[in-house]
């Protein structure tokens, strides 16, 4: 027989504390061959010396976990530098001296900031290196509230410089040239969500993409649509609805009553 195991009330059980609201959760990626690592940004949004300092990693082709924000607008990341301290006086290295290592200067460089809106909580951003030796980004940011992009939705942007037409299941719309359209699945008499794309080539329609996806009720998708000589490269990033506890979170403020 099996064992059943019972559980006190919700309203019984001790409530969780909320963290502070920080100003907006982030999570990010990037797709242009390697995953970037060593960029971070002040918890606080200033480079003062107590600040603390958050090194993320967005991988190549994936999500990242969540990160939190209190400082103000926009969200900057830096690349921490170790620099040599230079002195006037060079002193002659001496046993002694090479045992005493001194501490390492870090520079913070600005690289990138996040063009986010206000009142954006909630945000997926999408990392592009740009071209050149020098490190540069390009990025774009989504909202990512559940709320406005639920469960079972389908976030569409073309990164083609020519208008598409998609088949998401029994919907059927247009997408203008670097445009981008959401869609909440809708299965066939079949249950199969069938996803064609199609490109306008002169006077015909050519379809470029047909294919059967998979679909979770719980998982939303944002699907990239890039341009090749064939038609449309498609990538598509899956996101399950959960909870999900973002680093950097700080416990509630105390209230300071007078006695």
């Amino acid at each position: 027989m099996g064992t059943a195991y019972g559980q006190e009330p919700a309203s019984l059980l001790p409530e969780e504390e909320k963290p502070e609201p920080p100003t907006c959760v982030f999570s990010g990626m990037t797709w242009d061959g390697s995953s970037i690592s060593g960029l971070g940004y002040f918890l606080e949004g200033n480079r003062e010396e107590d600040s603390e300092f958050i090194e993320v990693f967005l991988p190549n082709g994936g999500r990242s976990r969540k990160y939190a924000y209190y400082g103000k607008l926009p969200l900057v990341f830096y690349r921490a530098i170790e620099v040599e301290n230079e002195e006037d006086d060079p002193k002659e290295e001496t046993p002694e001296l090479l045992e005493e290592e001194e501490p390492v200067k870090i520079v913070y460089q600005p690289i990138v900031a996040a063009p986010l809106k206000p009142g954006m909580k909630d945000v997926f951003l999408f990392f592009k290196k740009g071209e050149g030796e020098k490190e540069s980004y390009q990025l774009m940011p989504i909202d990512f509230d559940p709320v406005g992009f639920p469960a079972g939705s389908y976030w569409f942007f073309s990164q083609c410089q020519f208008p598409l037409r998609i088949q998401c299941g029994l919907d059927d719309q247009a997408l203008p040239a670097l445009g981008q359209r959401m869609i909440k699945a809708r299965l066939d008499e079949f249950g199969d969500l069938v996803v064609r794309v199609y490109r306008k080539q002169g006077a015909a329609t050519r379809k470029v993409y047909s294919t059967i996806w998979n679909y979770n009720p719980r998982a939303r998708l944002l699907v990239f649509m890039l341009p090749s000589p064939n038609g449309v490269i498609i990538r598509r990033v899956t996101d399950l609805v959960k909870e999900e506890k973002a680093l950097g979170l700080r416990p509630p403020k105390e209230d300071k009553k007078g006695e």
